[in-house]
């Protein structure tokens, strides 16, 4: 410690290069630490903690068509299935289009059967009167906070993939895992049938509940074989399969991520090593000086070392702490129009990742120009003044 003002001294001997080659740490880190934070959050909704027995029926051509609402009644026949419930992103907002969040028409008989793990904390009589009101709604608790909505408010819905605005009546606040669960509203399935017509009949997907995970890939494997060749054919899917579907859709997401990430990473080494060995080189006389007073090779290789380790570090610190401070952002502007960003959280492992792959950075850049100052004779660093 003794040695840290030496060290701050010389570091800020050129105040606007260490300046700018702060920023570009600082940017860099910043720019990794999002992008593995992105990835570990999309990680995350495509392996999803689930109960282990629940699975998605839909349309084998996409997510965008439409399958019969009479196919659950094969389903329900099925003697490994404990219930089936009918489901539809209805995609609407509440007020103002930036108010958006996800909002569903669910089966309100049996989805309390198949979510019982997404849908918690309401009590008999709240579910009871949500299923006899068919104008009313259910909504998680941090969406209720968020608008500060209570049991009993009206909650107007415009749509935008559907033709119809409905005017919805919360029964009951739900409590859920995680943040996506809790910023989520279900309303009755039948209501979507009586607005638009031509969903009478037609839902987007089946969620089945089985007796047990074992079951899975022999239902599944029953009912696309059942429905195979018919004009409207099935894909059954396991739960965190069907989350993987939404991630897929953005494109090979890790590899760009990881392709990105190293050539931030393989462009800041080598601007910090330029930046080091201009600013050891410049200092030749200097470290000569040094080692004429008494200071041994050890020493002022450990003094040259911290200064690296010191701007690094500090680049590293306010890199992760400004990604933090935008990931909040993140997660409070697009968290309702992007599910999975309202999960969006630095994890401690990708902040030790980071400041690890910092520290490594600044260790390689310092180290080379520093043996190379420390193994130069006292007389010829004299000399190059």
């Amino acid at each position: 410690m003794k040695f840290l003002h030496l060290v701050w001294k010389s570091l800020m001997r050129s105040k606007r290069r260490t300046f700018l080659i702060l920023c570009t740490l600082i940017l860099s880190v910043f720019l990794i630490t999002i992008l593995q934070s992105l990835l570990a959050t999309l990680d995350a909704v495509s392996n999803k903690p689930t109960e282990g027995n629940r699975f998605v029926v839909r349309h084998k051509s996409g997510l965008t068509q439409f399958l019969p609402i009479s196919y659950g009644e094969y389903l329900r026949q099925q003697p490994e299935v404990l219930a089936v419930a009918n489901s539809q992103w209805f995609g609407g907002y509440y007020q103002d289009p930036k108010n958006f969040f996800a909002n569903f028409a669910n089966d309100e008989t049996t989805m309390f059967q198949v979510f019982s793990d997404r849908i918690s904390g309401l009590t008999e009589a709240e579910i009871k009167e949500y299923q006899r009101d068919r104008k009313g709604c259910i909504v998680g608790q941090i969406l209720a906070d968020k608008y500060g909505w209570k049991v009993g408010d009206t909650i107007p819905l415009t749509g935008t993939i559907f033709p119809m605005s409905p005017q919805l009546t919360i029964r009951g606040i739900f409590k859920g895992r995680m943040a996506s669960e809790e910023n989520t509203l279900y309303f009755h399935y039948k209501l979507l049938e009586e607005g638009v017509q031509f969903m009478k009949g037609k839902t987007g997907a089946f969620w089945i509940k089985t007796k047990t995970s074992d079951d899975i890939p022999r239902v599944a494997n029953r009912i696309d074989t059942h429905f195979a060749n018919s004009p409207v054919e099935t894909m059954s899917e396991a739960e965190n399969a069907f989350y993987l579907t939404f991630v897929k859709m953005l494109g090979n997401i890790g590899a760009i991520i990881h392709g990105v990430t190293i050539a931030v990473l393989i462009a800041i080494t080598i601007v910090t090593v330029g930046t080091m060995s201009m600013a050891i080189k410049e200092r030749t006389t200097e470290i000569a000086v040094l080692r004429a007073m008494g200071f041994s090779r050890a020493r002022v290789l450990f003094l040259l070392m911290a200064e690296g380790l010191l701007l690094v570090t500090l680049g590293g610190a306010l890199g992760i702490g400004l990604a933090s401070l935008v990931a909040k952002i993140l997660r409070e502007i697009l968290g309702s129009a992007l599910i999975f960003l309202q999960d969006f959280r630095l994890a401690n492992e990708t902040i030790l990742l980071c400041m690890g792959m910092a520290l490594i950075i600044g260790f390689i850049s310092t180290i080379i120009p520093a043996l190379a100052a420390t193994r130069r004779s006292i007389v010829e660093g004299l000399r190059a003044l």
